[in-house]
């Protein structure tokens, strides 16, 4: 069995203003753009009449999925959700300047707070995407 990370997933409800936030907001480069609507998709992902537009992008180790269903419309699976809930998720991404990517992001994206560095020396932030969907940055 392999051990390599190949991706991280994640459902959006507009790819447009995903892509504001992923692409031009964190600076990710678009790899692949499919859409999908196979019964082969249908039953690999357990919705029934599923079709799907999907976007790769590039993080350098990995790539982040974006995929918004264009059919059958879904549930908002963030809602009221805490970072010790358990099956809560983020995606890490590491940055150069954790300063300046708090700065260029807080005004337009909610952040949960300042900047802080942990016990570890990291310097990090969670910023939500429009979906709520949490993204930490980090400056190792």
């Amino acid at each position: 069995m392999s051990n390599k990370f190949h991706h991280f997933g994640v459902t959006v409800s507009d790819m447009n203003e995903a892509l504001a936030f992923y692409r031009d907001a964190l600076g990710l480069d678009v790899d692949n753009e499919i859409s999908l609507a196979s019964e082969e998709f249908r039953t690999f992902v357990g919705v029934e009449d599923a079709t799907a537009d999907i976007r790769f992008l590039d993080a350098e180790t990995c790539a982040i999925e974006l995929l918004e269903y264009t059919r059958p419309d879904g549930d908002e699976a963030n809602a009221g959700v805490m970072a010790n809930d358990v099956g809560a998720s983020h995606i890490c991404l590491a940055v150069d300047d954790i300063d300046e990517a708090y700065d260029n992001l807080k005004g337009e994206y909610e952040v949960v707070s300042t900047p802080q560095t942990l016990d570890n020396g990291a310097r990090v932030v969670n910023v939500y995407d429009p979906d709520d969907n949490v993204v930490q940055l980090i400056e190792p």
